[in-house]
């Protein structure tokens, strides 16, 4: 008798497994994040209040901000891409801002790297 399930024990044990609740609670996070980390950037999350006095130091109004950073965790990809940091007043809109920000530093990267590429070759004489 074999130890290895068949292929049709298997299609069903995966299946029991997805309609199973998650133990270890809900996915949390931003889809934005997810995607910066997913894609080799290392972020950070920070919070902050900006306060607004009168002359007399009477509190105005107080401000969230949420600065959301990233770098690139591999350090061969860093040294062209680097780290890019943006604030906003939500940490959705923060996470967003981010990733169109990390996008165009990828793409500005692998410009450079082609231009860098097309003057390393050896020229026809």
């Amino acid at each position: 008798m074999s130890m290895i399930p068949s292929a049709a024990n298997r299609t069903a044990t995966s299946r029991a497994t997805r309609s199973r609740p998650r133990r270890h609670g809900d996915v949390l996070g931003d889809a934005d994040r997810r995607a910066l980390e997913r894609s080799g950037w290392r972020t950070f999350l920070s919070y902050r209040e900006n306060h607004e006095r009168g002359w007399d130091g009477t509190l105005l109004s107080v401000t969230p901000v949420w600065v959301a950073e990233a770098e690139r965790a591999d350090r061969a990809v860093s040294a062209r891409a680097g780290a890019v940091q943006t604030s906003a007043p939500t940490i959705d809109e923060a996470w967003a801002r981010l990733r169109m920000l990390a996008d165009d530093a990828d793409r500005q990267a692998a410009r450079r790297a082609a231009r860098q590429r097309l003057h390393r070759q050896p020229r026809a004489a």
